[in-house]
């Protein structure tokens, strides 16, 4: 591929169900495919082995996001009365929507030393190995020749081309031998990536794809009444009258947000945001293909009555995956670490990790029950990367059920509380500052939406009403692929009643805020600025939590949200990030860490012989520099010592023999031999060795 242009990673259907694919990122080029099973109707199962998933355990934590549990997170309609003493309805049109997902299930996101669960657990093939049939398929940029030429749009835009054709990426190129085939040399012993997207978690994606389009999608006859979009307030994208509004050229924008003779799924209707890790790019993609499966169908087989059918692609917005901002980053923002330590120094996280039952029963049942000294940081991701896959938990932690109590339930609950604690102290400082960035993002979509007018926003008078760079419009939806770091502290930042600390964000967990306008002459005092907000976390209505918002009402007026959000949205800049505190000496938690990173060095080939050449190069640098401070001490002795013969010599005025002196009289009298004691008449042969 060119430098400038990348490879897609797109995700596979299987071809004839003969191969598992755990997904990778939808792009166009997976349309062109010819497997006869490649339908992106998203009520067809592209993987039907996986109805043998979550069959080894009677019960599953909510973190795993189980089919069952995944169909209880549709997104509710709006309700009639947006006040339960008010029995009117009230007029308003969703506009926009923000969505915010966590990636689906995954493979553990490290390996042996660093990630250690409890003893035996990478000596086990069960759960010491991770093979994957994921298919992913990379596709460079077409050429651009002078028999294709280049193709634009009406507006002399560059549009899309296809694909030459496509490579399928394996992780198979370490396997030990031939003959044996049961580890390999990745890191997780097997075929799959560290932190890879399992078929699980492409299923839980291509559900949330659904989700959004029964609650935002009106397709006529084929929406159910019991779907939200059947409400005319949640249409989003009406597609009866979406092929009208392309062909009408001059149609306006309603409400100014997207442009309804473009596709759907292309910018500004769209906007998609992921962090550069492939569990979140394939998640993404993944749920698009379940909200716009029939729509990118249409328009890879020349159905959507445009003359020829032309690949879909699909933007994708992402960043330097070190410097991206959709989880706190302390290595940015070192003011972000600081809020984190001090909340893990404070007396009220000391009382709690020392005194507290969870903490207490957790630790005598990891040293007394599973032979280890301390709690490993990891133990929640190891228990439920392993539960959560059908794998084998140790007999001590296999009982769950459900009911709050047990070891695998009170390890969780401790893991959970204590990996948290810093989202919540402080009134949600390091929330706040960590995720500013991300917020500032989200608002600057909502902020082009909303009537600058009617919006308090004092604390950011920069920020207006106006287009985006380039003067493209707001999306009406913005998909946001992240990680359970990126929705746990955005909840924590909304208010301590929105999210309790308590419950980790499951797989495939989805944040949405709706944004709906409120037509003229209804409810003005209620939504004084013209625009309401509902926020819908996994399937449940959250916005009576948020402080200054009515109990039990669906929708808030949009001030609320601007004001809660905006007094810490912002980039990460040194007034904010500056370090307080003097540096101390390094922590032993920071020690830990080093010993951590060294032991995944040595672990590999390539890091053993790097630390060999870097003890062979520090043994040749220091005898080189020990041989040159030898030789100038040489040197310098020497000339000291040959110097003071010579001032010796100059001292003598007659030469007797070699063992006197004589010293002169004015007189002229016979000069006397005087004997200098210690001093030799002649230079004396040197011993370097006697230097030393």
């Amino acid at each position: 591929s060119h430098a400038a242009s990348p490879p897609q990673l797109i995700p596979s259907i299987p071809q004839n169900h003969a191969i598992s694919s755990d997904a990778t990122t939808s792009s166009s080029a997976t349309l062109q495919t010819t497997s006869t099973n490649n339908s992106l109707d998203p009520d067809d199962d592209p993987f039907p082995e996986e109805d043998k998933s979550y069959t080894k355990y009677n019960h599953y934590p909510p973190y795993c996001s189980t089919p069952q549990e995944m169909e209880t997170r549709a997104i509710p309609p709006l309700s009639s009365s947006n006040n339960e003493d008010d029995t009117t309805t009230t007029q308003t049109q969703l506009v926009h929507v923000t969505a915010l997902i966590r990636h689906g299930s995954r493979t553990p996101f490290a390996g042996s030393p660093s990630y250690q669960c409890w003893n035996g657990y990478w000596d086990s093939s069960d759960t010491g190995v991770w093979n994957c049939d994921l298919l992913t398929y990379m596709s460079p940029p077409a050429t651009n020749t002078k028999e294709k030429g280049k193709q634009v749009d009406d507006e002399g835009n560059l549009l899309e081309e296809e694909p030459d054709f496509l490579f399928e990426k394996r992780y198979d190129a370490l396997m030990l031998s031939e003959e044996d085939q049961s580890r390999s040399g990745n890191i997780l012993n097997g075929t799959c990536q560290k932190g890879q997207l399992l078929a699980r978690g492409y299923e839980q994606e291509l559900s949330n794809g659904k989700h959004l389009r029964q609650a935002y999608f009106y397709d006529g006859d084929n929406t159910a009444d019991e779907h939200a979009a059947a409400d005319p307030r949640m249409r989003l994208w009406d597609l009866t009258q979406q092929q009208q509004a392309k062909n009408n050229k001059n149609a306006s924008q309603h409400h100014h947000v997207g442009d309804p003779t473009r596709a759907i799924f292309q910018e500004p209707n769209l906007k998609y945001r992921a962090d550069d890790e492939q569990r979140t790019l394939m998640s993404g993609q993944v749920l698009l293909r379940g909200l716009f499966g029939p729509e990118l169908a249409a328009t890879t087989t020349g159905d959507d009555d445009d003359d020829d059918d032309e690949t879909a692609v699909i933007k994708l917005h992402t960043a330097d995956y070190h410097v991206d901002v959709l989880t706190p980053n302390d290595k940015v923002c070192p003011r972000v670490k600081e809020l984190r330590n001090e909340a893990y120094q404070s007396d009220e996280y000391k009382r709690w990790v020392q005194n507290s039952v969870e903490a207490t029963t957790t630790k005598s049942f990891m040293k007394n029950v599973m032979g280890m000294d301390d709690v490993p940081e990891v133990i929640l991701d190891c228990m439920m990367t392993t539960i959560c896959t059908d794998r084998n938990l140790p007999d001590a932690l296999n009982d769950y059920d459900g009911s709050g109590e047990g070891n695998f339930e009170t390890v969780a609950d401790f893991a959970v509380q204590n990996f948290t604690f810093p989202y919540k102290y402080n009134g949600g400082a390091y929330a706040k500052l960590g995720m500013g960035p991300l917020w500032l993002e989200i608002m600057s979509n909502i902020l082009q939406i909303v009537d600058s007018n009617n919006i308090n926003n004092n604390n950011h008078p920069t920020t207006s009403s106006s287009s985006s760079p380039g003067g493209m419009p707001p999306p009406k939806l913005a998909l946001f692929s992240g990680h359970d770091t990126t929705l746990m502290p955005i909840l924590a930042t909304l208010g301590k009643k929105v999210w309790s600390g308590k419950e980790w964000s499951p797989y495939a967990s989805m944040l949405q805020i709706e944004i709906h306008q409120v037509l003229l002459g209804t409810d003005n005092e209620r939504y004084p600025s013209g625009y309401a907000f509902r926020l819908i976390y996994n399937g449940k209505v959250l916005t009576s939590k948020i402080d200054d918002c009515s109990d039990n009402a669906d929708l808030c007026d949009v001030q609320i949200l601007v004001t809660q959000v905006m007094s810490f949205a912002s980039e990460y800049k040194d007034a904010h990030c500056a370090t307080t505190k003097v540096q101390q000496p390094a922590k032993e938690s920071d020690i830990g860490e080093m010993k951590d990173v060294t032991m995944n060095l040595l672990s590999t080939p390539a890091g053993a012989m790097m630390a060999l050449l870097l003890v062979v190069f520090s043994m040749a640098l220091g005898s080189v520099t020990t041989c040159f401070i030898m030789r100038r001490r040489r040197l310098r002795r020497e000339y000291k010592y040959t110097d003071t013969l010579a001032l010796a010599e100059l001292s003598l005025s007659a030469l007797d023999d070699g063992e006197t002196d004589v010293r002169g009289d004015t007189d002229g009298a016979r000069i006397e031999p005087v004997v200098i004691p210690g001093i030799g008449l002649h230079e004396k042969n040197i011993d370097e060795n006697s230097l030393i």
